[in-house]
């Protein structure tokens, strides 16, 4: 087994989430491994890394894998803390301790789009979590990662149907879509989002060209997966009610 490390990409790592931080990482065993915390609110923190936030999570985790010296690791796992708030925490850091990876690539939370880009299907790994297995797999993952930011502020046009899509997506239902739609109150918090769904399907399409993408699988993920979506639920009827 070679060398492991990890780190969480936050905004705001206060001791609450210190607190999950700790209790995650006793949970899933990556105690054992380097970890870290990038922090990408404005205010210097002593118990993280200062992050840039100039693409959001996406930027921590190019400076993520930076700081904790991934060229001479053979596995990272990538959190932001959306762990703490969208996921069932505790299930995943027992479907993590138990991770067996049978071959080198980007594992991570798979989804299939309802989209066709080049008459593809677009499959992408959700971009909350990330497990790079190997050190080919966290090379393709880094440079992957920066080429795509290059177009972080070009807004993805794929064809109609996609701007369709994501307007759909944005909008929210009490079965679909964005489950915090309710909480986009500015036209900024909505083209962040805009941004950042862009981002996450660049990437995705990026790594599956690339042949490296491998989402999870097996009844432990799929139960782990469909508590994650009763959460996702239970936010949207909330986010509905009271927005």
């Amino acid at each position: 087994m070679g060398s492991t490390g990890c780190f969480l990409v936050a905004y705001d790592f206060n001791d609450r989430k210190q607190k999950l931080w700790n209790t995650f990482l006793n949970r899933s065993g990556l105690n054992e491994s380097r970890s870290i915390v990038i922090d990408n609110a404005p205010h210097d923190n002593i118990h993280a890394e200062k992050g840039s936030n100039t693409y959001f999570e996406f930027s921590g985790y190019l400076e993520g894998l930076e700081k904790i010296g991934s060229k001479n690791l053979d596995q990272v796992f990538i959190f932001n803390d959306t762990l703490f708030e969208h996921h069932a925490t505790s299930m995943w850091a027992d479907y993590i301790r138990n991770i067996k990876p049978s071959r080198d690539g980007i594992y991570g939370d798979g989804r299939i789009e309802p989209v066709i880009w080049d008459s593809k299907p677009l499959r992408i790994l959700a971009s909350w979590h990330f497990l790079l297995q190997g050190k080919v797999a966290i090379d393709i993952f880094d440079k992957t990662l920066r080429e795509v930011l290059l177009d972080f502020d070009e807004p993805l046009i794929i064809n109609e149907e996609y701007k369709t899509y994501r307007e759909r997506y944005l909008s929210g239902g009490v079965f679909s879509g964005y489950s915090l739609s309710g909480k986009l109150d500015s036209k900024e918090d909505i083209q962040r989002k805009i941004k950042c769904i862009d981002t996450e399907h660049r990437l995705g399409r990026a790594l599956d060209e690339n042949s490296v993408i491998i989402p999870y699988s097996g009844y432990r993920y799929r139960l782990v997966h469909l508590v994650d979506r009763f959460l996702s639920f239970k936010r949207r009827i909330k986010s509905k009610v009271f927005s």
